[in-house]
């Protein structure tokens, strides 16, 4: 007895100083999760404390690694689970904490399950995507239905939170299981809906971004030959979407979407847009989500509005070329086709649509084009218009044909009615190489009569006919160059032009390089156009190293004189008061008012006035130099009048302003 005694005095004495349990297994799994290699300890001192470290849990495709998990099993159990990192491609989460709160109430004399306070789980932790630098906040807290597996999970205000974004959003989420057939085991499936409201996103590069954005999605998948078999539909209620280069507003857009994802692919099999002012685009696609880059993308749209099409999708490729800001109309068909950033096929189809650039420099209606583009196979493409403009010039009805061979192409002439005459371009030929584009033409200028260009311009009416050729022209690397002279038929004469060079013509600052030359123009025809006065004999001029930026001159020597020749050289009084207009301050003719007011005309022997043009400030000069000035026009026979310059230096602005008053008849000049 007393050695009974004894031994259940030592055994007490060893439970006393027991202070906790350990507990380990292999791993402990459910239909929700599963723990590797857990390891419990049981504090006997806290009866109400359960700590849990393990190697991993997995809940679904998420991993945290090294779990340490704290279970509180007092009248109100809660379980909190914290870890360095949470494995969940293509994001990388970091101190991640999962709490589960089971609600339940102590009433003071007993514990018991409340009736009116349900489970919640919150989840928070630090976010970011692998290609990215910003870490996020990110917060979850949903209602724990009471069968988790089956029932709907409710997740009201949950937020992500980074420098560049403000995203909250609500969550419901619906498990469902579907029998694959009667032998089968069931897969896997889940219905959520995402709610955004007033969201705003953007990207360190600014590539991508959205304000105020307000929708929702509705999406279901479940499990199928190792992936998931998913579809969605999205509803874009309101804000504004930059996704670049494309940007989209005004929400009312609805989006349908199907496919199949097996990591690290997402295939999108039928995806359907409707876009308000657009109409309906259909596409297919394969992303990689690792690197975010398309395997393969197709879109298609059938009557859809051009100008949606173009404002939408075409402009935001396009915005710094000369196509980049216009007024279109009509309907069209388009297709799209790429394989990684490489494009395969495009087909454009344009019916009776209008296209009018806001500037005013073209405009075509009742265009009609047929675009068809293969990498793999030449193909042919067609275009035309009834009627156009280029600048305030009319254009007639046009059709062309061409051949596009994957970045180049071809055609062999292309006649561009204008007025009565009209433009003839050959041996035509266009490339993109290098991300910009190359390209020749030769041209011919078909007889257009002088009276209706003039006209069409808002010019003086003048006579005669404008004709000429352009023997090449080049563009590459920016800059647009002409190989060889150009010769114009104008007044009589010819005027030509030579080296011609103009850098970036389709940019923001286009600058111009050439030189003209006149010759054998008639003087009488000048004048009687622009009602100058009349001045009989021939014209002859230059134009040397003209240079223009923004279409404006910044520099030129500059110089018109008469001719020598056997031919009569009369100058009216009108004609002298004008060229003494011209002259500016400083410009007088060598007689008397009261003496020239008697003659009609006088004789000369040479005329003549030039300009050196050095930013604004044009320097002044004429036939002959004096010494405190130049001569503009020299007499010769009875009568006979001299016009002297003596302002030597002046704004081109000035020399402008004088053209435009003699040329519009108000000049009132007194002639000393």
């Amino acid at each position: 007895m007393r050695v009974c005694g004894l031994m259940l005095l030592c055994w007490s004495a060893h439970v006393c100083a027991m202070t906790e349990i350990s507990l380990s297994a292999d791993s402990v799994s459910s239909d929700i999760f599963q723990l590797d290699k857990p390891h419990a300890v049981v504090n006997l001192h806290s009866k109400q404390q359960v700590q849990v470290h393990a190697e991993r849990l997995q809940i679904g495709d998420a991993k945290l690694d090294k779990p340490n998990i704290m279970l509180d099993i007092s009248a109100r159990p809660t379980a909190l689970i914290t870890s360095e990192q949470l494995q969940m491609p293509p994001y990388q989460v970091r101190h991640p904490k999962i709490f589960l709160d089971y609600g339940f109430l102590d009433d003071g004399a007993h514990t018991q399950r409340s009736q009116t306070r349900q489970p919640t789980l919150s989840f928070d932790a630090e976010v970011k995507a692998l290609q990215d630098e910003v870490w996020g906040t990110f917060h979850l807290n949903c209602l724990v239905p009471a069968q988790a597996a089956a029932q709907t999970w409710r997740c009201e205000d949950g937020l992500y939170h980074d420098v560049r974004s403000h995203v909250p959003f609500n969550v419901r989420l619906t498990p469902t299981w579907k029998e694959q057939d009667k032998t089968g085991p069931a897969a896997k499936g889940v219905d959520v809906e995402l709610a955004v409201h007033e969201a705003k996103f953007s990207d360190a590069a600014g590539l991508h971004a959205g304000d105020k954005l307000t929708g929702k999605i509705n999406l279901s998948a479940h499990e199928q030959a190792g992936g998931w078999r998913w579809q969605g539909v999205f509803e874009w209620q309101q804000g504004e979407l930059f996704w670049q280069p494309f940007y989209f507003a005004e929400g009312s857009k609805r989006f349908e979407i199907r496919g199949f994802y097996r990591e690290p692919y997402m295939d999108i099999e039928q995806a359907t847009l409707a876009l308000q002012g657009v109409g309906t685009l259909h596409s297919q696609s394969r992303i990689h989500l690792i690197n975010k880059q398309f395997e393969f993308l197709k879109v298609d749209a059938k009557e859809v509005d051009f100008n949606g099409v173009y404002q939408a999708f075409i402009q935001p490729l396009i915005p710094h070329s000369a196509f980049g800001h216009l007024n279109v109309s009509g309907k069209a068909d388009w297709s799209f086709e790429a394989k990684g950033l490489q494009p395969l096929k495009f087909h454009l189809n344009i019916t009776d649509a209008s296209v009018e650039d806001q500037l005013g420099k073209f405009g075509f209606s009742h265009f009609n084009a047929d675009i068809p583009w293969d990498y793999d196979h030449p193909q042919q493409i067609a275009m035309g218009y009834q009627s156009g403009h280029i600048l305030k010039i009319p254009l007639g009805v046009t059709r062309w044909q061409a051949e596009v061979n994957r970045f180049s192409i071809t055609a062999p002439r292309l006649q561009l009615p204008i007025l009565d005459g009209g433009l003839d371009f050959q041996d035509i030929s266009a490339a993109w190489i290098n991300q910009s584009m190359v390209w020749h033409v030769k041209m011919d200028l078909q007889p257009i009569s002088m009276t209706s260009f003039s006209q069409a311009l808002g010019w003086p009416t003048m006579r005669g006919q404008i004709s000429g050729t352009m023997p090449l022209v080049t563009y590459a690397n920016h800059e647009l160059r002409m190989m060889g002279d150009m010769q114009f038929k104008l007044f009589n004469g010819m005027v030509g032009m030579s080296d011609l060079d103009i850098d970036d013509p389709l940019g923001a600052v286009p600058k111009l390089h050439a030189n003209f030359t006149m010759r054998e123009i008639d003087l009488g025809e000048i004048t009687r156009t622009f009602n100058f006065g009349s001045i009989s004999g021939k014209l002859e001029g230059d134009i040397k190293h003209l240079r223009l930026q923004n279409w404006k001159p910044v520099s030129m020597d500059a110089s018109v004189r008469t001719a020598d020749g056997p031919f009569e050289k009369k100058i009216s009084q009108r004609a002298v008061e004008n060229i003494t207009a011209l002259g500016g301050e400083g410009t007088a003719a060598a007689l008397q008012r009261t003496f020239l007011r008697f003659f009609k005309e006088f004789g000369y022997e040479k005329i003549g006035l030039s300009c050196e043009l050095r930013g604004d400030i044009c320097k002044m000069g004429g036939v002959e130099p004096l010494p405190d000035g130049f001569v503009i026009v020299k007499g010769k026979g009875a009568p006979s009048v001299n016009v002297n310059g003596y302002t030597q230096y002046v704004s081109w602005k000035d020399v402008l302003g004088r053209m435009q008053r003699v040329t519009d008849s108000n000049s009132k000049i007194i002639v000393d």
